[in-house]
C-alpha cells in the first residue's frame, strides 16, 4: 500500500517535469493514482491534503468546472465523503 513518502516522492518527481509536458501529465496520473489508493485505503492524513489542495484551488480562483477541482471532489464522494464534498464545493 503507498504512503505520505510514496506520495511526496511522485510530487517531487512531477516538479522536475515542464508544466503540462507529456513527462508531467504522466506524472499527474501517478500522483492522483496514489492519492486516490491512499484515500480508498482510509488514509486521514492524505484526505486532509486533498482537503488542503481544495483550499490552495480555490483560493488560485479555480471554480467547480475545472479538471483539479473536479478530481478531488470526485474522491471525496467516492470514498465515502461526500458531507466534506458538499462542504468543499461551497468554496467555489
Amino acid at each position: 500500500m503507498y504512503n505520505r513518502e510514496d506520495y511526496r516522492e511522485a510530487l517531487e518527481e512531477r516538479e522536475k517535469c515542464d508544466l503540462y509536458s507529456d513527462e508531467w501529465r504522466f506524472c499527474q496520473a501517478k500522483v492522483q493514482s496514489i492519492a486516490t489508493a491512499m484515500v480508498a485505503a482510509g488514509n486521514n492524513w492524505m484526505v486532509g491534503e486533498i482537503i488542503d489542495e481544495l483550499y490552495s484551488l480555490s483560493d488560485c480562483g479555480c471554480e467547480l468546472t475545472d479538471e483539479a477541482v473536479r478530481f478531488d471532489l470526485w474522491i471525496l464522494e467516492s470514498n465515502g465523503l461526500e458531507e466534506k464534498a458538499e462542504e468543499m464545493k461551497k468554496m467555489f
